[in-house]
């Protein structure tokens, strides 16, 4: 394998490299609970608690209700069992149970209107636990997606830093600091790929009696871009 060779084969494996770790950062910045899950859940909780607020209000206009028929009954009974003799007291007490019904009938008219407030919350709270059950599941399979990725890039970046390893007692220290310092000055792409006489990183053709000089030449850059060239013929 030629010196232009190496090189092109260290740059695919940095290259793929940096492309993994890209990803793997992409990875861990998607795993654990999403943005969609967390407000499902609290879409699903507020539910929860707005049927828990109806259903204690219900209860309690229930046992206000019951009491007051209650108590409307017992002072009917009074009323008209002739214990009371005084006008007055009986005057007093025919305006006890007129106060009390309309009380009563105003409690009714609000147990009403909770108990169809609670009938809309537990519709809504049953939306919103199929909507957070929908999105645990699409998490859930996103998720384990993920995670088999991840552990396939890990996999692969192992593979690619033992090749790499094993490639790099193989290059002179000299390419490589050429190497280097062309990643660094022309964005990642030290090495282009020479098609039919032309660079394919610039465009460029190579001038013939360049591309005689190249088959000598242990490194053979562009004339423009002065980037690395290596035979498309090479490579594969």
């Amino acid at each position: 394998m030629n010196r232009a060779l190496n090189l092109y084969t260290l740059q695919q494996l940095d290259l793929e490299e940096e492309s993994i770790r890209r990803r793997l950062k992409e990875i861990a910045a998607a795993l654990g609970e999403t943005p969609a899950l967390q407000e499902a859940r609290r879409a699903a909780r507020d539910a929860a608690e707005t049927v828990h607020r109806w259903a204690a209000r219900q209860r309690d206009l229930e046992l206000a209700v019951q009491s007051l028929k209650d108590e409307i009954r017992t002072a009917e009974r009074t009323l008209y069992n002739g214990s009371i003799r005084n006008p007055k007291a009986l005057d007093d007490l025919q305006k006890k149970v007129v106060s009390l019904k309309r009380l009563l009938e105003k409690r009714e008219e609000e147990l009403l209107e909770a108990m169809i407030a609670r009938e809309e919350a537990e519709a809504a709270q049953q939306q919103a636990d199929a909507r957070l059950r929908e999105t645990e599941s699409t998490w859930q399979a996103d998720q384990s997606r993920l995670t088999a990725e991840k552990a396939a890039l890990e996999k692969r970046l192992g593979e690619v830093a033992r090749a790499r390893a094993a490639l790099l007692p193989t290059i002179p220290p000299s390419d490589l600091e050429t190497y280097r310092n062309l990643r660094r000055t022309k964005g990642g792409l030290a090495v282009a790929m020479m098609r039919r006489g032309a660079c394919t990183a610039c465009g460029m053709e190579v001038p013939s009696g360049r591309l005689e000089r190249a088959r000598e030449a242990a490194l053979f850059f562009c004339g423009n871009c002065e980037r690395i060239l290596v035979r498309e013929e090479e490579i594969q």
